[in-house]
């Protein structure tokens, strides 16, 4: 199977749950997450092979890793072919198919990625046509230059979420800090994808995470990012009421809470709705802001007078959540979108 073969049977796979540009999309991150062939190989050599094991004396449109998977239209012709193949005993090792096999002229190069992690792939692209998001497929996800491990039980962190993560960097490097600690919680940490991302991009920050989900504790908690300074300190909290007792002054807060309302789930796609934990996105919509009032609250007992406030809205109430941090302003993101408050 070429390149061109393979991202234009995942295209048709997957259209039924994604626009071609995005099906496409997910088609390189497969490539690239099951075989390290980097995307810009599709432009370069679209007819480089995936080279596949083929046991000796099997036929080739059998292939491990793709038997059950492959519709017989997506198949290649030629692979209906059955290749010479020399009497061998079962100690032989396997022979690869390639296109000489058929007599045609062999593309530039080929690749065999081992049939077992063939075989992931396949099941990766049955388990997308069956709506389950491509993060938690894969495992992992990108998030401000950081691989981060996600799986259900966590939100799966978002684009705006990484370019609040980003104001606050720009912001926040070569800021002074004196001589005592300099301390930041992200409520509901979720994933830790924030709590992670700062002690990064500040070593000698001290930073808290919390979150009332215990799924989402242990996946933060079990994050691989190389930090120069002190790992995040994760704890189990529920904004909604009173802050533990024993945490200390914050310098920066930070939260993507939910703020999605409920009558807004059918404008949502059913990969979000059916897979995602609800408890992180959702809010009844008669008590649309009732996180960012909690924050409020914990922001007046534990944030410093001169500390910083980040938040992520929902757009439809930018200037609600505004007016409960007093000197805040609200905030577009690269859409243009009403999607921060900043303080």
């Amino acid at each position: 199977m070429t390149l061109r073969e393979f991202i234009h049977f995942c295209i048709e796979r997957l259209s039924p749950l994604y626009p071609e540009p995005e099906a496409k999309a997910i088609a390189f991150r497969l490539l690239e997450h099951y075989t390290d062939i980097p995307s810009y190989k599709y432009i370069s050599e679209p007819d480089l092979v995936i080279a596949l094991p083929v046991t000796p004396g099997a036929s080739p449109s059998v292939m491990p890793g793709l038997t059950g998977h492959l519709a017989p239209q997506a198949r290649s012709p030629k692979a209906h072919s059955e290749p010479s193949v020399a009497a061998g005993t079962r100690n032989e090792e396997p022979r690869m198919l390639h296109q000489a096999d058929a007599r045609e002229p062999a593309p530039l190069s080929s690749v065999m990625p081992g049939p077992d992690r063939v075989s992931e792939m396949m099941d990766a692209l049955l388990a997308l046509e069956k709506g389950r998001p491509l993060q938690y497929v894969l495992g992992v996800t990108e998030f401000c230059g950081h691989r981060f491990k996600v799986r259900e039980g966590c939100l799966i962190p978002r684009p705006e979420t990484e370019e609040l993560v980003s104001r606050i960097i720009d912001e926040l490097s070569g800021k002074e800090i004196g001589e005592e600690p300099f301390n930041i919680l992200d409520i509901g940490t979720g994933s830790g994808c924030i709590a992670w991302s700062l002690a990064a991009a500040f070593p000698e920050a001290m930073v808290y995470g919390c979150d009332r989900s215990n799924d989402a504790l242990s996946i933060a908690c079990k994050q691989r990012v190389k930090v120069g300074g002190a790992k995040p300190i994760f704890f189990w909290a529920d904004v909604l009421s009173a802050p533990p007792a024993g945490l200390p002054m914050f310098d920066v807060i930070v939260s993507n809470p939910p703020y999605i309302c409920d009558s807004e789930r059918a404008a949502m796609r059913p990969n979000v709705l059916d897979y995602e934990p609800a408890e992180a996105l959702f809010v009844p919509d008669d008590d649309p802001l009732r996180f960012y009032t909690a924050i409020a609250r914990w922001a007046d007992a534990l944030l410093r007078s001169d500390g910083r406030i980040y938040l992520e809205i929902n757009d439809r109430f930018a200037p609600a959540v505004a007016a409960l941090f007093p000197g805040s302003a609200v905030h577009p993101d690269l859409f243009g979108r009403s999607r921060f408050v900043i303080r």
